[in-house]
């Protein structure tokens, strides 16, 4: 670990001025950088170091393009095709092992946000409780997919290996594995004290209070904590003041506009993407239209869409790169764009209404389909709601969420939460064979490994490797 801690203390001064060289100038060492305690010097120098934090959200090996992909392509909801980039054909054919680049950047660079998060909410600023509020949030949200990815869920058994605590700054820390229980009170703790002193909302682009009690109210439902996530969905919903669009044309402006929102339209948190600090050519949006353009919605996904649902808004019936029929997907149209890029939608309000629907289960159905069907009457006016009770309500919850969340990378930890197979079908048309199409939930697979570099770095945790890796 000491190399991850060494290589994020430059960007405490001047992460904020990252551009799309993100990514080598993390790599690079930081020879002349200051230590924590001579950076933080004031209010100034904490809120860059905040704009740091966020910054380091952005690279690719997080929400700028490994977390979204990688969640639906292991999945049922994309396919990657014959005529790739040649970037994760690993994951989608589930042959990763401990020296694939992604899970290893990943650890890497989700640690770096957690001592950029660290040192922010160390230092002994008077004056600063606000800036100290988003980092632990930043840091609980970090947790929170670390957790997910190279973890089995809390649902399975909380007493497992979930992934090493780092809460203070120490450069010459060799850390072991925490279990899921004590990752996810973690969790929850940061997401409540940064709920104390969270901002106001001024934009979508900033962690302010409705935004983190909605990351809440997905780690309390993570957890199986339904009745703890449906007060915080409720909450939300009722006091949140964030609205939904409901007409198509509406839908697709949403997903066009690339620029932050300062309206309570749809989306309370996303990781802001301009036409000068951003990812070049490795955008996630050029992975799905235009630019790379490697992976295409599944026809199993396509097919669940009425025609009436909004949110075909997005899908565009075409063709893959090698001429076969495909949907392509323009959730992210805006990969080249020079003058905004696509922001990177970490937490919607459709999504708290479905924590509310499915935390309503089992104690009260009625509850559940009115969450449920609050939500359907804007993403699918013509339907006349679901009537379902017992198991079938919580599958049309479980499929609902699948429509809503395509392509945000939520699905495989959803499937994973839920102990579900994996089904994927019948292989898509152009799709890169073979394409493995059951997963069973027991299968080692659905969990990363722990990267080389980290067995590598650290002794303690080179003997907690997840199984069969």
């Amino acid at each position: 670990m000491k190399k991850i801690i060494n290589k994020t203390i430059l960007a405490l001064g001047i992460t904020a001025m990252m551009t799309s060289c993100s990514k080598k100038f993390l790599d690079e060492q930081p020879h002349t950088s200051l230590s924590p305690a001579l950076a933080l010097t004031d209010a100034a120098a904490m809120q860059t170091a905040l704009n740091g934090a966020y910054a380091q959200l952005r690279v690719t090996s997080l929400y700028g393009r490994d977390f979204p992909i990688v969640g639906d392509l292991m999945a049922d909801n994309i396919f990657l095709e014959v005529d790739n980039s040649g970037r994760y054909l690993n994951q989608f054919q589930y042959t990763v092992a401990n020296s694939d680049g992604v899970p290893d950047n990943d650890w890497n660079y989700g640690y770096g946000v957690i001592n950029a998060a660290n040192q922010i909410i160390d230092a002994k600023i008077t004056g600063t409780d606000v800036v100290k509020a988003q980092a632990y949030a930043i840091r609980a949200l970090t947790y929170f997919k670390l957790v997910n990815i190279y973890a089995r869920p809390y649902t399975d058994n909380p007493a497992g290996l979930g992934v090493p605590l780092i809460l203070h700054y120490d450069p010459y820390l060799l850390p072991t594995r925490e279990t899921i229980a004590n990752v996810y009170a973690q969790i929850i703790s940061d997401f409540k004290a940064a709920m104390q002193n969270a901002p106001d909302y001024t934009s979508s682009i900033t962690l302010s209070k409705y935004s983190i009690e909605a990351l809440l109210a997905r780690a309390y439902l993570y957890m199986g904590d339904n009745a703890n996530a449906k007060t915080a969905a409720l909450d939300v919903i009722n006091n949140g003041g964030f609205t939904l669009v409901n007409t198509a044309a509406d839908y697709k402006a949403f997903w066009a506009n690339g620029g932050e929102q300062k309206n309570k339209s749809e989306v309370l948190f996303e990781i802001d993407v301009t036409s000068t600090n951003n990812n070049g050519p490795d955008d996630l949006g050029s992975f799905y239209l235009g630019g790379y353009q490697d992976v295409y919605a599944s026809k199993q996904l396509v097919d669940l869409y009425s025609a009436t649902d909004i949110r075909t808004a997005v899908l565009i019936a075409d063709s893959t790169k090698s001429k076969a029929p495909a949907t392509l997907v323009a959730k992210y149209p805006n990969g080249a764009s020079t003058s905004d890029r696509d922001n990177l939608k970490v937490i919607r309000l459709a999504e708290v209404y479905l924590i509310a629907a499915e935390a309503s289960l089992p104690g009260s159905e009625t509850d559940a389909k009115t969450y449920l069907n609050d939500l359907m009457s804007y993403r699918d006016p013509s339907f006349a709601g679901y009537t379902s009770t017992g198991a079938q309500l919580l599958t049309d919850i479980v499929t609902e969420r699948r429509k809503e969340l395509a392509f945000e990378g939520d699905r495989l930890y959803d499937l994973n939460r839920l102990k579900l197979d994996i089904d994927r079908g019948p292989q898509n048309a152009g799709s890169i064979p073979p394409q493995v199409q059951t997963i069973s939930y027991s299968d080692y697979r659905r969990i990363s490994p722990i990267g080389t570099t980290e067995i590598q770095a650290n002794a303690n945790i080179k003997p907690q490797q997840n199984p069969d890796y």
